[in-house]
């Protein structure tokens, strides 16, 4: 009797057990030290857009920056602050209007322009976040 019900505990707890924790999305990483961050970059406006695929619909950050003397639009993945872990739309609160400093991660190959240029942009708390160029303006 007393088997019976261990197993009938354990099978009732398998899957709690088995679950994984909500999360909103992952914390944008630490800086690590000693790397620069050379480029200036001024944000003048943020925006939250929402995008669906195939795999169900999720959001993104959008930035307008002066990045090298050329207005852009930077692009990324939201960023979630302490806020947001009970409503993700408090997510932009961590990239506010500003000056920054980011480093070029990587050039898209075969263009003279800026677009699809990734860059880590190093927020005030020394977290990084990872962006690339999705737009240019006059």
């Amino acid at each position: 009797m007393k088997g019976c019900l261990v197993a009938l505990c354990f099978i009732a707890c398998l899957p709690v057990l088995q679950s994984q924790v909500l999360r909103f999305g992952q914390e944008p990483t630490y800086a690590k030290p000693g790397v620069d961050y050379p480029i200036k970059v001024h944000i003048s406006g943020i925006r939250v857009r929402s995008y669906c695929s195939e795999n169900g619909c999720d959001e993104e950050l959008r930035a307008d920056a002066m990045l090298n003397q050329q207005k852009v639009e930077l692009t990324g993945r939201i960023i979630y602050g302490p806020r947001a872990f009970y409503n993700p739309r408090n997510a932009q609160d961590r990239l506010m209007p500003g000056n920054y400093t980011a480093r070029l991660l990587k050039t898209h190959k075969g263009a003279d322009s800026l677009l699809y240029d990734e860059y880590e942009l190093l927020m005030p708390d020394q977290r990084v976040w990872h962006c690339q160029v999705t737009g240019i303006f006059e």
